[in-house]
């Protein structure tokens, strides 16, 4: 591919530069993925989690380019790493980001299931209020990562509302041979 040829993929007609370049050419490629999960009616204090898996023998690295929670409720982010799978959850099916292209994701993702956390990667809140000051938040959480084979992470929000609420989780990764 052409410097100019790249050059045009990589600005909108007004000149302005896409922020994100390499996330957008891996879609251009058809090796960018997102999978998201809405959990409904989580109890206060209880949470959920998405694991995230790149299997050992996949040949690919993953890079991971952001992990989105939105919520009803305020609640607590937590991302570990070297998690131990006790019992496994439904799997998800990761999106390729370009409709048309036919790549599947390596990626193992799944939520439900029962986890040892290991080590803690990141903790931090999304602001949300309660009751009758509930407005609800966003979190993303930039934890932008390199996720070699064999290695995994969880993704654990817990409601902290004080009452049942609603949650997402979304990640956006792209995959290149190892």
């Amino acid at each position: 591919m052409s410097y100019s040829h790249l050059q045009y993929l990589l600005q909108f007609r007004d000149r302005t530069i896409i922020v994100q370049p390499r996330l957008f050419y891996k879609i251009y490629e058809g090796k960018a993925y997102s999978v998201s999960h809405r959990y409904e009616g989580v109890a206060s204090d209880a949470y959920a989690d998405m694991y995230f898996e790149n299997p050992s023998g996949s040949g690919k690295k993953v890079y991971i380019a952001v992990i989105e929670i939105v919520t009803f409720a305020q609640a607590h982010v937590d991302i570990y790493r070297n998690v131990s799978v006790t019992t496994e959850g439904t799997q998800l099916t990761p999106v390729n980001l370009n409709l048309g292209s036919n790549n599947q994701s390596v990626a193992k993702v799944m939520y439900g299931g029962t986890y040892s956390v290991g080590t803690p990667a990141l903790n931090t809140v999304c602001p949300g209020g309660s009751l009758i000051r509930a407005i609800g938040g966003a979190t993303e959480v930039g934890e932008t990562a390199i996720i070699p084979e064999g290695k995994n992470i969880l993704v654990r929000v817990t409601n902290k509302s004080g009452s049942a609420s609603d949650l997402s989780i979304r990640i956006i990764w792209w995959e290149d041979e190892v």
